[in-house]
C-alpha cells in the first residue's frame, strides 16, 4: 500500500509539475504589432485598444494569456516593410493603410479605386459584410496574412505648399506624392498630373524640402504627422478613402488555440468600434484646429474629377478581368 501511495503522490506530483510549466510555457506568448502614425492618431487608438483588450480577454485562458506589445511610428520600418514581415513571422501584425498592401494582394485595390466608395455608410457596409469577405476571405491560405478588420475609414484630401485648388486647372499645374499604388498613380495621371510616387515613410520631408508641392491625406493625419506646418492649403475632393486594415500574420495566427482566436477577434471588435468613434468624432475639431492654424480649405466641385475616375474603374477592370468587374459591380450596388 505504502508503494502504491508513493508512486500516485510521484504520479500527481509530475501532473502538477506539467500543468504548471504548461500554463508557464503559454504566458509566454507575445504579439507584436506595428503602424507608422502617431499615437494620438486613431491609428493609435485602435492598436493600444486591442491591445489592451487581448491582454485582458486572455488573462484567464487555459491556452494562456498573450501579452501585446506596440511599436509606433515606423519602428518597426515602413508599412510594405511591415507587410512583409508577418509573411516572414517577424512581426505579428500591422495596420497600414490598404494601397500599401494592394502590391501583395491585388483584390485590396478595390478600396483604393477613386470615388469606389461614396461615403462612410458605403464603405462600412462592403467592408463589414459579404462584399468584404468575398475580397479578402482567403488572404490566409493564399499570402500569409489575415486581415482580421478595417479599424477606420476617412477620406483623403489635396493639400499642397503652394496655392488654393479650385478647379482640376489649378491641380494640374503643380507636382505631388502619391503612395507606391498603380491604381493611385493612375488616378493623378487621369486627373492632370504627373505624380512622384514617394514612400509614406519620406513623404513629410518630400514636401518640406520641395521634391514635391503636395499629395493627399485624410485631414486628421495631415494635422497629426504635422504637414499643416507646411502645407497651407487644402482642397476637399475625398477622392480616395483611407480604409487601413489591421492584418496578422498567419505564422503567428497557427500558434493560438480557438479561445484565444475568439478572444482576438472580440478584443479587435471593441478597438474598431473605439478608433470609429474617434475618426468620426474627431474630423471637425481637427478641421477647426487646422483653420485656427492658418490652413485654406477650398471645395472644388468635383463632378469633373468623378467623370475621370470613371475612366480610371472602366481602365481597372479591362486589366483585372470579369472577377474584378463582377465584384466593383457589387460595390456600386451597396451605395446607399
Amino acid at each position: 500500500m505504502k508503494i502504491i501511495s508513493k508512486n500516485i503522490f510521484v504520479a500527481a506530483l509530475a501532473a502538477v509539475s506539467i500543468l504548471f510549466a504548461g500554463q508557464a510555457m503559454a504566458k509566454k506568448q507575445t504579439m507584436n504589432i506595428g503602424y507608422s502614425v502617431s499615437e494620438g492618431h486613431p491609428y493609435g487608438t485602435f492598436m493600444y485598444t486591442f491591445a489592451d483588450r487581448m491582454e485582458k480577454f486572455t488573462a484567464n485562458l487555459e491556452s494562456g494569456a498573450v501579452k501585446v506589445k506596440v511599436h509606433c511610428c515606423h519602428k518597426m520600418g515602413s508599412e510594405q516593410e511591415q507587410f512583409k514581415k508577418l509573411q516572414l513571422g517577424t512581426l505579428d501584425g500591422t495596420m497600414i493603410a490598404q494601397n500599401n498592401a494592394g502590391p501583395f494582394y491585388p483584390k485590396i485595390d478595390l478600396f483604393v479605386l477613386p470615388y469606389m466608395l461614396q461615403n462612410y455608410e458605403h464603405a462600412v457596409a462592403v467592408a463589414d459584410g459579404p462584399i468584404g469577405q468575398e475580397i479578402w476571405g482567403n488572404m490566409g491560405e493564399e499570402i500569409g496574412v489575415h486581415l482580421v478588420t478595417i479599424p477606420l475609414f476617412s477620406f483623403r484630401h489635396i493639400y499642397n505648399t503652394k496655392m488654393p485648388i479650385n478647379n482640376l486647372a489649378d491641380f494640374a499645374k503643380m507636382k505631388y506624392r502619391v503612395p507606391k499604388n498603380v491604381v493611385m498613380i493612375d488616378t493623378y495621371k487621369a486627373f492632370g498630373s504627373d505624380p512622384v510616387p514617394i514612400a509614406w515613410s519620406e513623404a513629410l520631408t518630400a514636401t518640406q524640402t520641395g521634391t514635391v508641392d503636395g499629395g493627399d491625406l485624410p485631414i486628421d493625419v495631415f494635422m497629426s504627422q504635422k504637414f499643416h506646418d507646411v502645407a497651407k492649403h487644402v482642397a476637399e475632393t475625398g477622392h480616395f478613402t483611407l480604409a487601413p486594415p489591421f492584418f496578422v500574420g498567419d505564422k503567428f495566427m497557427q500558434k493560438l488555440t480557438d479561445e484565444q482566436k475568439e478572444a482576438m477577434d472580440m478584443a479587435a471588435r471593441v478597438a474598431t468600434a473605439a478608433s470609429r468613434f474617434h475618426t468620426n468624432y474627431g474630423m471637425s475639431i481637427v478641421k477647426e484646429k487646422l483653420i485656427a492654424s492658418g490652413v485654406t480649405f477650398t471645395q472644388p466641385d468635383i463632378g469633373p474629377w468623378v467623370e475621370l475616375a470613371k475612366g480610371v474603374h472602366k481602365a481597372f477592370g479591362e486589366e483585372r478581368g470579369p472577377e474584378y468587374v463582377a465584384i466593383m459591380d457589387k460595390i456600386y450596388a451597396a451605395a446607399p
